[in-house]
């Protein structure tokens, strides 16, 4: 059995910036990063991306990314409402996500591909991964990084328990655009529907909570449908229409398990109102890097692996405490805040925190939580 100081499950961004960032802060350390696809391969997800995602890493990120979209038009309350102060990036998941692992191998990460990790034997001192066709390995620290589809921490009984949001995504390739981004509250009353422009097409998509309802009943096929038609796309091809959950942030949670942690969206790190969760991906597995880079170093995995819980809290669940208000009292009572974000202001806020120029806490602040209170109440 091959014994690595860290073993991390998943080569999507919180994976590979976790295993990159290890490397950048304890070059020593032995890293092997596992997962069960080849690479590049195809992702659904909108692929909108904050510029902030380069404070994470010391090299040039956007030698990964598709195009810049500087247009933003949100619709609300029947009103489109246009904003172009904030950029954001755009990208393609098989390519960025290729990009990041060439990045993580570069930095001599070992990586295997085709490597499907089936349970996780938890040891005081050296966990054994133990893969469905490669054998097993062991390692000072596990991270679980699977995705929101990951069945291992499930297993394991470590999954935090978040919210889940149902996502239909169609991929509509083209040469048409008119490279404008569309976040729209009109067509679903939970949610909102989106089209995220690519150099060669878009990503049309809709999203409504599973909560409280039959997963038949959320309708979204019908609805993705008659939004896709204002885009001048009138029939969705089957073999581009991708659905799939999404694991909203939901509280704080016990992220490090003894010597296994997760990141990325399985511990839920995703944007409970925008549902953006590139960024926080790759966040969490910064954050997990520098404590697991100063575990290994100084020899302190028992005593100092905790920080992470500590690091995520701070630098990511206390911003999303302040979205989760948000994201209730919109999902809640849509049709009496609409008014309050069909404004101007209200949509360069909202862009503003999208884009990584401001936080939650900035924008969300006392005054506005009453504002949200009164007009749920009295409107």
């Amino acid at each position: 059995m091959t014994n690595y100081d860290v073993i991390i499950i998943g080569a999507g961004p919180s994976g590979t910036s976790c295993a990159y960032n290890i490397k950048r802060y304890h070059p020593d350390a032995s890293v092997l990063l596992l997962d069960k696809a080849e690479f590049p391969r195809y992702k659904p997800c909108g692929g909108g991306v904050s510029p902030e995602v380069q404070n994470y890493f010391d090299f040039d990120v956007k030698g990964g990314i598709d195009s810049i979209c500087t247009d933003v038009v949100m619709v609300a309350n029947q009103k489109n409402i246009e904003c172009n102060d904030f950029p954001l990036w755009m990208v393609r998941r098989e390519k960025f996500d290729k990009f990041l692992l060439d990045k993580a191998i570069a930095k001599d990460v070992q990586f295997m591909a085709n490597c499907e990790v089936v349970n996780i034997i938890r040891l005081p001192e050296q966990s054994t991964v133990v893969t469905k066709d490669h054998g097993e390995f062991s390692a000072k620290v596990v991270v679980i990084a699977e995705g929101g589809r990951g069945k291992l921490a499930k297993k394991l009984g470590m999954s935090a328990k978040n919210t889940v949001l149902a996502a239909l995504e169609y991929e509509h390739y083209t040469s048409h655009l008119d490279g404008k981004l569309y976040i729209d509250f009109d067509y679903n009353d939970s949610g909102y529907a989106w089209n995220f422009p690519k150099s060669d097409g878009m990503s049309l998509g809709i999203g409504g909570f599973l909560k409280g309802r039959a997963k038949g009943n959320v309708g979204l096929p019908e609805r993705l449908g008659k939004y896709s038609q204002q885009f001048s796309v009138d029939k969705l091809d089957k073999q581009y229409l991708h659905g799939h959950p999404i694991l909203l942030y939901s509280g704080r949670q016990k992220l490090v398990h003894d010597n296994v942690i997760l990141i990325g969206e399985i511990a839920g790190c995703v944007d409970p109102l925008t549902a953006e969760g590139i960024r926080p991906a790759i966040k969490s597995g910064y954050l997990a890097a520098k404590v697991i880079a100063y575990c290994i170093r100084e020899n302190r995995v028992k005593k100092s692996l905790a920080n992470y819980d500590l690091a995520f809290d701070k630098e990511i669940g206390r911003d999303f405490y302040y979205a989760r208000i948000m994201a209730y009292f919109l999902n809640n009572n849509l049709a009496k805040i609409l008014p309050m974000i069909s404004k101007p202001s209200a949509v360069k806020g909202f862009m503003s925190v999208f884009s990584g120029s401001s936080s939650y806490r900035d924008k969300i602040n006392f005054r506005r939580i009453l504002q949200l209170i009164w007009r749920s109440i009295f409107k």
